[in-house]
């Protein structure tokens, strides 16, 4: 018997909570269980076994936001799958939630098929973010010959691998300090910055981040 995928809202507004329940159940495979009105709501609830497929979070809320709920399920050792909400598309912020968990992110005022896309996979390939998934769609990875890893490592050269590793490091380089750490100019950074993006259809910081993520790069590299 189909099991519907059991879904959780967390937004402070009521009617984009009421909005986004009739739309995600409109999709058919989703169910949403429960809606919170606060990060702080969902948290006194949660068990630390949940019986939850996925959480929808709003980033900006009073009190606790989706930076405070991630940290707090992250401590609490919960791992669920969560894609955040936002109106905003502060790089830095995205980075952050990715860094701790998130598996994908929508603007609020994104179409239905786009909601449609990024809870499908989520629950596919385990990440969405739209920049890069024409890559992994469009390059075929046999498990036969090189790993996955291996055929993205020989696509870059020594100083594009150290310039990525850096800007995924936890302390959070800007790219001027990525430049002076490889002890070269701020435009040879953006070099290997668009290289990199050229190379894999990817167009931001926040997409380079989850790219590495998404394909467990970080100790290879």
């Amino acid at each position: 018997m189909f099991t519907k995928k059991n879904i959780i809202l967390i937004d402070d507004h009521i009617l984009i909570r009421n909005g986004l329940k009739e739309l995600v159940e409109k999709l058919g495979q989703y169910r949403v269980s429960e809606q919170f009105g606060s990060g702080g709501e969902f948290l006194a609830s949660i068990s630390d076994t949940p019986d939850i497929d996925l959480v929808i979070l709003d980033i900006n809320m009073p009190g606790m936001g989706g930076v405070e709920v991630m940290e707090a399920l992250n401590e609490r050792g919960i791992k669920i799958p969560v894609l955040v909400l936002t109106v905003s598309d502060d790089e830095d912020v995205i980075i952050k939630l990715f860094r701790l968990g998130v598996r994908g992110y929508l603007m609020k005022n994104c179409e239905a098929a786009e909601l449609k896309s990024a809870l499908n996979e989520i629950f596919q390939t385990g990440y969405y973010h739209n920049e890069f998934l024409t890559y992994s769609l469009r390059t075929n990875l046999e498990a036969d010959k090189k790993s996955e890893q291996e055929q993205i490592l020989d696509q870059l050269t020594d100083n594009e691998r150290d310039f990525l590793k850096l800007v995924c490091d936890k302390k959070e380089y800007t790219y001027d300090q990525i430049a002076d750490i490889m002890n070269v100019q701020h435009r040879t950074v953006d070099g290997y910055r668009e290289a990199i993006f050229e190379k894999f259809g990817i167009k931001s910081k926040a997409g380079l981040v989850l790219f590495v993520l998404w394909h467990k790069l970080f100790d290879y590299l």
